[in-house]
């Protein structure tokens, strides 16, 4: 045998040999329904893309409202900080003027309790004066009586008088 049939030989069991294999891989494939298969597999990277693109595209959409607000957001702490500012005075001037209605409310009651203290020290100075003035009376008297007998007795007399007109 020479070379060249021998090359002859392998070229022809080879090609015989592809042959088949290619015939049983078309048969695998098509029986295997690769080509659909691929296909399913092809559809369903394009869902995954289209579903990527669409949350990209909503994140993107949120990202630009996120952003739009954090612009305003600004405006809307110097509003804040401009209203707490007029309601915090607004709620000092009320709490000054409260404090100013106390105050004169307190000097009122602290007038009114001096009145009536004046009144009752005036009172005990009365009754303390009317005490001695009969304390001073009763030793007056007594020392009338003591050195005028007749004085008392005339005085003994008119209250049994006076006794028995209030018995009769």
């Amino acid at each position: 045998m020479d070379f060249n049939s021998i090359i002859d030989y392998i070229a022809r069991t080879n090609l015989f040999n592809f042959v088949i294999f290619a015939g049983i891989i078309a048969l695998i494939v098509k029986k295997l329904h690769v080509k659909d298969e691929l296909e399913k597999a092809k559809n369903t990277v394009n869902e995954t893309i289209q579903t990527s693109e669409a949350a990209k595209t909503e994140s993107e959409n949120k990202l630009n409202d996120v952003q739009e607000s954090l612009s305003h957001l600004s405006n809307e702490i110097d509003l804040i900080i401009e209203e707490s500012e007029k309601n915090s005075k607004l709620v000092g001037e009320k709490i000054l003027e409260d404090a100013k209605q106390n105050a004169l409310t307190v000097k009122d009651n602290a007038t009114k309790a001096l009145k009536n203290s004046t009144i009752l020290l005036k009172n005990d100075l009365i009754r303390r004066a009317s005490l001695a003035s009969v304390e001073v009376a009763k030793a007056h008297i007594i020392e009338e009586l003591s050195r005028n007998a007749d004085l008392h007795n005339k005085l003994i007399d008119e209250s049994i008088e006076a006794l028995k007109g209030i018995k009769e």
